[in-house]
Protein backbone atom coordinates (compact mmCIF):
# COMPACT_ATOMS: atom_id res chain seq x y z
CA UNK A 1 0.00 0.00 0.00
CA UNK A 2 1.42 3.42 -0.94
CA UNK A 3 2.73 5.49 1.91
CA UNK A 4 2.65 9.15 1.02
CA UNK A 5 2.09 12.50 2.61
CA UNK A 6 0.78 15.92 1.74
CA UNK A 7 2.18 19.10 0.21
CA UNK A 8 1.94 22.68 1.32
CA UNK A 9 2.36 25.78 -0.85
CA UNK A 10 4.31 28.88 0.11
CA UNK A 11 4.61 32.32 -1.51
CA UNK A 12 8.23 32.86 -2.65
CA UNK A 13 10.07 35.92 -1.41
CA UNK A 14 13.82 36.52 -1.69
CA UNK A 15 15.74 37.81 1.32
CA UNK A 16 19.35 39.02 1.27
CA UNK A 17 21.85 36.48 2.52
CA UNK A 18 24.53 37.17 5.10
CA UNK A 19 27.88 35.48 5.66
CA UNK A 20 27.36 33.94 9.08
CA UNK A 21 24.08 31.97 9.15
CA UNK A 22 20.98 32.59 11.31
CA UNK A 23 21.36 34.20 14.71
CA UNK A 24 21.14 31.83 17.66
CA UNK A 25 19.59 33.09 20.88
CA UNK A 26 21.14 30.22 22.81
CA UNK A 27 24.75 30.66 21.67
CA UNK A 28 27.17 31.55 24.44
CA UNK A 29 29.11 34.83 24.07
CA UNK A 30 32.57 34.04 22.80
CA UNK A 31 31.63 30.43 22.06
CA UNK A 32 33.26 30.68 18.66
CA UNK A 33 33.73 32.86 15.60
CA UNK A 34 30.14 32.33 14.48
CA UNK A 35 28.37 32.80 17.83
CA UNK A 36 25.61 35.38 17.56
CA UNK A 37 23.50 37.13 20.20
CA UNK A 38 19.89 36.95 19.01
CA UNK A 39 17.48 35.82 16.32
CA UNK A 40 15.67 38.16 13.98
CA UNK A 41 11.90 37.78 13.71
CA UNK A 42 10.68 36.39 10.37
CA UNK A 43 7.53 37.20 8.44
CA UNK A 44 5.28 34.22 7.75
CA UNK A 45 3.65 34.16 4.33
CA UNK A 46 0.26 32.52 3.85
CA UNK A 47 0.08 28.89 2.78
CA UNK A 48 -2.49 26.16 2.09
CA UNK A 49 -2.45 22.40 1.67
CA UNK A 50 -1.64 21.15 -1.83
CA UNK A 51 -1.38 17.41 -2.53
CA UNK A 52 1.47 15.50 -0.88
CA UNK A 53 4.40 17.80 -0.11
CA UNK A 54 5.38 21.09 1.50
CA UNK A 55 6.15 23.62 -1.26
CA UNK A 56 9.15 25.89 -0.93
CA UNK A 57 8.37 29.53 -1.41
CA UNK A 58 10.70 31.53 0.73
CA UNK A 59 14.15 31.12 2.26
CA UNK A 60 13.82 33.59 5.11
CA UNK A 61 16.01 34.67 8.00
CA UNK A 62 18.59 31.99 7.29
CA UNK A 63 21.57 34.35 6.91
CA UNK A 64 23.42 32.19 4.41
CA UNK A 65 26.69 32.93 2.67
CA UNK A 66 26.32 35.58 -0.03
CA UNK A 67 26.67 33.04 -2.82
CA UNK A 68 23.35 31.43 -1.85
CA UNK A 69 21.42 34.63 -2.68
CA UNK A 70 21.80 33.99 -6.40
CA UNK A 71 20.50 30.43 -5.98
CA UNK A 72 17.47 31.71 -4.08
CA UNK A 73 16.66 34.16 -6.86
CA UNK A 74 16.89 31.31 -9.36
CA UNK A 75 14.51 29.26 -7.21
CA UNK A 76 11.95 32.07 -7.21
CA UNK A 77 12.07 32.25 -11.00
CA UNK A 78 11.64 28.49 -11.20
CA UNK A 79 8.71 28.27 -8.82
CA UNK A 80 6.99 31.13 -10.65
CA UNK A 81 3.66 32.86 -10.49
CA UNK A 82 1.73 29.67 -9.68
CA UNK A 83 2.98 29.64 -6.11
CA UNK A 84 2.16 33.33 -5.71
CA UNK A 85 -1.49 32.59 -6.38
CA UNK A 86 -1.88 29.82 -3.83
CA UNK A 87 -3.99 30.67 -0.80
CA UNK A 88 -3.36 30.51 2.92
CA UNK A 89 -3.53 28.19 5.89
CA UNK A 90 -0.93 26.90 8.32
CA UNK A 91 0.46 23.58 9.43
CA UNK A 92 -1.33 22.12 12.43
CA UNK A 93 0.86 19.05 12.96
CA UNK A 94 1.62 18.61 16.67
CA UNK A 95 4.16 15.83 17.04
CA UNK A 96 1.64 13.08 16.34
CA UNK A 97 3.80 10.61 14.40
CA UNK A 98 4.97 8.67 17.47
CA UNK A 99 8.24 6.81 17.76
CA UNK A 100 10.23 6.26 14.55
CA UNK A 101 11.78 2.79 14.22
CA UNK A 102 15.55 2.58 14.62
CA UNK A 103 17.35 2.02 11.34
CA UNK A 104 18.71 -1.44 10.60
CA UNK A 105 20.93 -0.51 7.64
CA UNK A 106 24.49 0.66 8.32
CA UNK A 107 24.80 4.44 8.65
CA UNK A 108 27.63 6.77 7.69
CA UNK A 109 26.89 10.44 8.25
CA UNK A 110 23.77 11.37 6.30
CA UNK A 111 23.90 8.14 4.29
CA UNK A 112 21.83 5.14 5.32
CA UNK A 113 22.85 1.88 3.66
CA UNK A 114 26.00 0.33 2.23
CA UNK A 115 28.30 2.78 0.47
CA UNK A 116 28.65 0.41 -2.51
CA UNK A 117 24.90 -0.19 -2.96
CA UNK A 118 24.06 -0.12 -6.67
CA UNK A 119 21.17 2.37 -6.39
CA UNK A 120 21.12 5.75 -4.62
CA UNK A 121 17.98 7.38 -3.23
CA UNK A 122 18.14 11.08 -2.38
CA UNK A 123 15.73 12.70 0.08
CA UNK A 124 15.37 16.49 0.33
CA UNK A 125 13.67 17.30 3.62
CA UNK A 126 13.00 20.00 6.23
CA UNK A 127 12.86 18.95 9.89
CA UNK A 128 9.91 21.32 10.47
CA UNK A 129 7.91 19.98 7.51
CA UNK A 130 5.02 17.83 8.82
CA UNK A 131 4.94 15.73 5.65
CA UNK A 132 8.66 15.04 6.01
CA UNK A 133 7.91 13.69 9.48
CA UNK A 134 5.40 11.28 7.96
CA UNK A 135 7.99 10.17 5.40
CA UNK A 136 10.53 9.65 8.18
CA UNK A 137 8.09 7.54 10.18
CA UNK A 138 6.64 5.49 7.32
CA UNK A 139 8.45 5.68 3.97
CA UNK A 140 12.07 5.60 5.13
CA UNK A 141 11.63 2.63 7.53
CA UNK A 142 9.99 0.66 4.72
CA UNK A 143 12.87 1.52 2.40
CA UNK A 144 15.28 0.54 5.17
CA UNK A 145 13.77 -2.92 5.51
CA UNK A 146 13.33 -3.62 1.81
CA UNK A 147 16.35 -1.99 0.19
CA UNK A 148 18.81 -0.25 2.53
CA UNK A 149 19.45 -3.05 4.99
CA UNK A 150 19.63 -5.60 2.16
CA UNK A 151 22.36 -3.74 0.27
CA UNK A 152 20.20 -3.02 -2.79
CA UNK A 153 20.15 0.75 -2.29
CA UNK A 154 21.35 3.54 -0.05
CA UNK A 155 19.59 6.74 0.98
CA UNK A 156 21.29 10.13 1.29
CA UNK A 157 19.54 12.85 3.31
CA UNK A 158 19.73 16.43 2.02
CA UNK A 159 18.63 19.36 4.19
CA UNK A 160 16.22 21.74 2.47
CA UNK A 161 15.79 23.99 5.52
CA UNK A 162 13.42 26.60 4.09
CA UNK A 163 10.62 27.04 6.64
CA UNK A 164 12.47 29.27 9.13
CA UNK A 165 15.40 29.68 11.50
CA UNK A 166 14.40 26.58 13.46
CA UNK A 167 14.72 24.53 10.28
CA UNK A 168 18.27 25.75 9.77
CA UNK A 169 19.25 25.24 13.39
CA UNK A 170 17.79 21.72 13.42
CA UNK A 171 19.63 20.78 10.23
CA UNK A 172 22.94 22.06 11.58
CA UNK A 173 22.37 20.30 14.90
CA UNK A 174 21.68 17.01 13.10
CA UNK A 175 24.97 17.33 11.21
CA UNK A 176 26.75 18.01 14.50
CA UNK A 177 25.20 14.78 15.81
CA UNK A 178 26.49 13.13 12.65
CA UNK A 179 30.01 14.12 13.61
CA UNK A 180 29.55 11.77 16.57
CA UNK A 181 28.05 9.02 14.40
CA UNK A 182 24.43 9.71 15.39
CA UNK A 183 22.90 11.70 12.56
CA UNK A 184 20.01 9.27 12.08
CA UNK A 185 19.28 8.98 15.81
CA UNK A 186 19.09 12.79 16.00
CA UNK A 187 17.12 12.87 12.73
CA UNK A 188 14.47 10.61 14.29
CA UNK A 189 14.44 12.60 17.53
CA UNK A 190 13.78 15.85 15.68
CA UNK A 191 10.84 14.45 13.75
CA UNK A 192 9.42 12.82 16.89
CA UNK A 193 9.59 16.18 18.71
CA UNK A 194 8.10 18.22 15.84
CA UNK A 195 5.24 20.46 17.06
CA UNK A 196 4.38 22.71 14.13
CA UNK A 197 6.31 25.31 12.20
CA UNK A 198 8.36 27.95 14.02
CA UNK A 199 6.63 27.25 17.34
CA UNK A 200 9.78 26.79 19.43
CA UNK A 201 10.13 23.00 19.21
CA UNK A 202 13.61 23.44 17.76
CA UNK A 203 14.78 26.44 19.75
CA UNK A 204 18.42 26.19 20.69
CA UNK A 205 17.95 24.96 24.25
CA UNK A 206 15.78 22.11 22.98
CA UNK A 207 18.35 21.09 20.38
CA UNK A 208 20.95 20.89 23.15
CA UNK A 209 18.55 18.81 25.26
CA UNK A 210 17.97 16.38 22.38
CA UNK A 211 21.73 15.93 22.08
CA UNK A 212 21.86 15.01 25.75
CA UNK A 213 18.91 12.64 25.47
CA UNK A 214 20.43 10.59 22.65
CA UNK A 215 23.78 10.32 24.44
CA UNK A 216 25.98 12.77 22.54
CA UNK A 217 29.07 14.36 24.03
CA UNK A 218 27.49 17.66 25.01
CA UNK A 219 30.70 19.70 24.96
CA UNK A 220 31.57 18.59 21.43
CA UNK A 221 28.00 19.09 20.24
CA UNK A 222 27.76 22.60 21.70
CA UNK A 223 31.11 23.62 20.21
CA UNK A 224 30.09 22.33 16.79
CA UNK A 225 26.72 24.06 16.96
CA UNK A 226 27.83 27.37 18.48
CA UNK A 227 30.65 27.76 15.98
CA UNK A 228 28.31 27.14 13.02
CA UNK A 229 30.46 24.30 11.75
CA UNK A 230 27.82 23.02 9.31
CA UNK A 231 26.09 26.24 8.22
CA UNK A 232 27.80 26.12 4.83
CA UNK A 233 26.96 22.40 4.42
CA UNK A 234 23.25 23.10 4.85
CA UNK A 235 23.51 26.05 2.46
CA UNK A 236 25.17 23.75 -0.09
CA UNK A 237 22.28 21.26 0.15
CA UNK A 238 19.77 24.07 -0.35
CA UNK A 239 21.67 25.47 -3.30
CA UNK A 240 21.81 21.99 -4.85
CA UNK A 241 18.05 21.60 -4.41
CA UNK A 242 17.53 24.94 -6.13
CA UNK A 243 19.69 23.92 -9.09
CA UNK A 244 17.66 20.75 -9.46
CA UNK A 245 14.37 22.65 -9.48
CA UNK A 246 13.12 21.18 -6.21
CA UNK A 247 10.31 23.27 -4.74
CA UNK A 248 8.70 21.00 -2.16
CA UNK A 249 9.55 18.74 0.76
CA UNK A 250 9.95 15.89 1.02
CA UNK A 251 11.28 15.28 -2.50
CA UNK A 252 12.84 11.95 -3.42
CA UNK A 253 15.12 11.06 -6.32
CA UNK A 254 16.21 7.59 -7.36
CA UNK A 255 19.51 8.27 -9.06
CA UNK A 256 18.74 11.17 -11.39
CA UNK A 257 14.99 10.49 -11.54
CA UNK A 258 12.49 12.40 -9.34
CA UNK A 259 9.80 10.12 -7.90
CA UNK A 260 6.55 10.57 -6.04
CA UNK A 261 6.70 10.78 -2.26
CA UNK A 262 5.53 7.28 -1.37
CA UNK A 263 7.08 3.87 -0.89
CA UNK A 264 5.42 2.26 -3.91
CA UNK A 265 6.71 4.90 -6.33
CA UNK A 266 10.21 4.81 -4.87
CA UNK A 267 10.21 1.00 -4.84
CA UNK A 268 9.17 0.87 -8.49
CA UNK A 269 12.00 3.23 -9.46
CA UNK A 270 14.55 1.28 -7.42
CA UNK A 271 13.47 -2.02 -8.98
CA UNK A 272 13.75 -0.47 -12.44
CA UNK A 273 17.24 0.77 -11.65
CA UNK A 274 18.26 -2.64 -10.30
CA UNK A 275 16.98 -4.29 -13.47
CA UNK A 276 19.00 -1.97 -15.71
CA UNK A 277 22.45 -3.38 -16.50
CA UNK A 278 25.33 -1.08 -15.60
CA UNK A 279 28.25 -1.36 -18.06
CA UNK A 280 31.58 -1.91 -16.37
CA UNK A 281 34.61 0.26 -17.03
CA UNK A 282 32.59 2.73 -19.12
CA UNK A 283 34.35 6.11 -19.38
CA UNK A 284 32.41 8.98 -17.85
CA UNK A 285 30.88 11.01 -20.66
CA UNK A 286 30.35 14.75 -20.57
CA UNK A 287 27.13 15.52 -18.72
CA UNK A 288 27.17 12.31 -16.67
CA UNK A 289 26.12 12.42 -13.00
CA UNK A 290 28.84 13.77 -10.65
CA UNK A 291 30.55 11.95 -7.83
CA UNK A 292 28.66 10.06 -5.13
CA UNK A 293 26.59 12.14 -2.74
CA UNK A 294 25.61 14.93 -5.12
CA UNK A 295 23.14 14.21 -7.92
CA UNK A 296 23.58 16.18 -11.10
CA UNK A 297 21.26 19.00 -11.99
Amino acid sequence: MAKGSKKRARKPTARPAGPSGPARPGAKPGAGPGARPGARPGVRPSVRAVRSKRTVGQFRNLGFVAALAAAVIAAIALIGVANLLRGDGNSTTNGAIGAIPDHTAPANGTTLGNADAPVTIYEYSDFQCPFCATAAAETVPSLDTEYLATGKAKLIFKALAFIGDESMWAAEAALCAGDQGKFWEYHNKLFEEQKGENKGAFKVENLRLFAQEIGLNEGDFNTCFDENKHTADVADDMSEATRRGINSTPTFFVGETPVDNNFDAISKAVEAALATPTPEATPTAEGSPPAEGTPGG
